[in-house]
């Protein structure tokens, strides 16, 4: 990640909750700055915890609605849906949700930025995309925003990107292809670039035939070409039969944004002196309070007086200077020499597949994929028995995995006020929190308490 370019990694990933390990570890390598995958299948019953990265922030577009094959059930398809993996460097400042698609705004030096991804799927109904066009266009020609890149798979299997066309007839009563063709349109209408011609982006095997099937369905759009410098094929994510894209973007001079920069900070070194000198000082402060004081001030003048007193004591504390580095370890820590030999072979594997992608190559790349799960899982399970092995001797490891694992702050949004309505803001939820708080503590008397309210 450097100030004037930006590296984006796209994958369709045909359900991401079995591989949230492997997509870390990609992570972990390339440190890209959005990341955006399409098909998670993702739902309300998968917490957030199963779904967040360590130093990312999750947007995530899960499907809420039927397709026509699904009409006949009680609930909702949990297919589809897009998630955005945004690097917490990156401060978004809008946030556009469409039908299992997603779009997220930020500020650089050239202006408003747009990153969106997007899933269409060839069982969608008229309406529904309808719905996805009117997203589509919505993004595009919003006029406050400079660049839009748009991520996703398309599904537009009968599109010629090496044309622009429908391939066949152009009038064909053929629905699938009517529809199709309504993307196309909109995407000449709006000017619209494409990054892939001739590549190919998915290969599936029909087992019947022995036939590998390949198609171009994902896609990148966007509006300005100088912005795209260069972009990647990868591997497959897991099984999934579609590979991975990584986008080097020209975005120069993002704000709030430093790679990895180092900062010099000077904190209060408290470790260094001993705690019989902190007590000799803490009692040369006066940490009394005159009555006739507390009677007068208010809660947040007597604060300052107690923090004038506390700020005697620190001050005497030496100052250390300190380095911090503004970037995040993403490694997990159960990676070792196996694990990560394993993850080069299968990369290996998937990339002998995308030259001569023959059944042989394909069943030895799955082959390669298994052994890398397997070893991960290995991988994971021993680290776990080791730190809980310790844990009567050496605690502290194990409850920072304990920690690690668990990605879920929850705060307080809003609370319900005596009068029935709720708080709009942090400051209206913390008064009615005081409130309710302070509604059920005792007064006391000043001076010594009676005797009545010791133990006996």
């Amino acid at each position: 990640m450097t100030n004037d370019v930006m590296n984006v990694f796209y994958s369709n990933a045909c359900c991401l909750t079995n591989k949230m390990a492997e997509l870390k570890h990609h992570i972990a390598a390339n440190k890209y700055d959005f990341v955006c995958v399409s098909e998670t299948h993702f739902n309300n019953e998968l917490s957030r915890a199963e779904t967040e990265i360590p130093g990312y922030i999750t947007f995530r577009a899960d499907r809420d609605f039927k397709l026509d094959r699904t009409m006949n059930n009680n609930t909702v398809s949990d297919c589809g849906g897009s998630v955005i993996y945004v690097h917490q460097r990156i401060e978004i400042t809008e946030t556009i949700i469409g039908p299992e698609s997603i779009a997220l705004c930020f500020e650089c030096n050239i202006g408003k930025v747009a990153i969106a991804c997007i899933y269409r799927s060839p069982s969608l109904n008229k309406q529904q995309d309808k719905q996805l066009l009117n997203f589509i266009r919505r993004i595009f020609e919003d006029e406050t925003i400079h660049a839009k890149f748009c991520f996703g798979d398309y599904n537009l299997s009968h599109v010629s990107w090496i044309s622009g066309t429908i391939l066949g007839q152009n009038n064909s009563e053929n629905g699938i292809i009517q529809r199709q063709q309504h993307y196309l349109e909109l995407i000449h209408e709006l000017g619209l670039s494409w990054l892939l011609t001739t590549e190919v982006t998915r290969r599936r095997l029909n087992n019947s035939t022995g036939e590998m099937h390949e198609s171009l369905l994902d896609q990148l759009l966007f509006t300005d070409d100088s912005l795209v410098n260069d972009f990647k094929l990868g591997c497959h994510l897991g099984k999934s039969d579609h590979v991975t894209i990584s986008v080097e973007l020209s975005l120069p001079h993002l704000s709030s944004l430093e790679d990895g920069k180092v900062q010099n900070e000077e904190r209060r070194c408290w470790s260094k002196v001993k705690s019989e000198e902190i007590l000799d000082w803490s009692h040369e402060i006066n940490w009394d309070f005159d009555c006739n004081d507390i009677n007068n001030l208010s809660v947040n003048e007597m604060w300052a007086v107690m923090l004038d007193k506390l700020n005697l004591l620190s001050n005497r504390i030496p100052l250390q200077s300190t380095q911090s580095n503004t970037d995040i370890n993403y490694n997990t820590p159960w990676v070792n020499r196996s694990l990560k030999r394993a993850i080069r072979t299968k990369n290996k594997a998937w990339n002998v597949f995308d030259l001569n992608p023959s059944k042989m190559n394909w069943n030895i790349a799955l082959e390669k994929q298994q052994i890398f799960e397997n070893c991960e899982h290995d991988a994971r399970l021993k680290y776990e028995k080791k730190v809980t092995k310790n844990l009567k001797y050496h605690s502290r490891a194990f409850f920072s995995y304990l920690r690690s694992r668990n990605k879920v702050k929850e705060t307080v949004t809003s609370l319900v006020k005596p009068d029935g309505s709720r708080t709009t803001s942090d400051h209206a939820t913390a008064e009615c929190l005081a409130n309710a708080f302070s509604s059920v503590f005792v007064e006391e008397p000043q001076g010594p308490l009676p005797e009545a309210c010791y133990r006996r």
